[in-house]
């Protein structure tokens, strides 16, 4: 079912790629903590989470709306060398600093991509710990709360990262 709403609202010519060729990137000039300015839009079913090493080790991106997340699989370095490199990233965060889950993803040897390691609970439990697992399921991100994104190594190299997302607004 949930399949079937993302596949109707995706753009008709991403197949594989998809998060990659269709909706609005997080750090889009346009887009501020989360909110764009002017005229309201539509809300993309793709987002990318870039986190800039240049910029900061860590992006935050705040949800305006309630939506259902398909969590990626592994992230993308599109540019410096992702050999060694570790990523957190918090999911249902709040201002206070609580938090619902988060994943990691790490490279031991590519140099473009950062592997899904696990995805545990805010008080430490293992809630997913391979791939296939996180492939098939969607999470409940709420209005209100942020997904950050964390380096948690730089070297201060450049490096870009991205989560790429598949998101159904509630």
């Amino acid at each position: 079912m949930m399949l079937s709403i993302l596949k109707k609202r995706l753009c008709p010519l991403m197949s594989l790629a998809l998060a990659f060729s269709c909706g609005k990137k997080i750090n889009d000039p346009e887009t501020i903590g989360g909110s764009t300015q002017g005229q309201e839009q539509e809300l993309p079913s793709a987002l990318t989470l870039q986190i800039n090493e240049t910029l900061s080790p860590i992006k935050t991106y705040e949800l305006q709306e309630s939506a259902w997340f398909k969590l990626p699989s592994n992230l993308v370095a599109q540019e410096g060398n992702a050999t060694g490199k570790k990523v957190k990233i918090y999911y249902n965060l709040f201002s206070n600093g609580d938090y619902e889950f988060s994943c990691s993803y790490r490279s031991s040897t590519s140099v473009k991509e950062l592997a899904f390691e696990k995805c545990e609970s805010s008080s430490g439990l293992v809630i997913i710990s391979n791939t296939r697992d996180l492939e098939s399921m969607v999470f409940p991100m709420d209005k209100g709360s942020s997904v950050k994104a964390q380096l948690t190594n730089p070297t201060g190299t450049g490096m870009k990262i991205d989560s790429a997302y598949i998101v159904d607004w509630k």
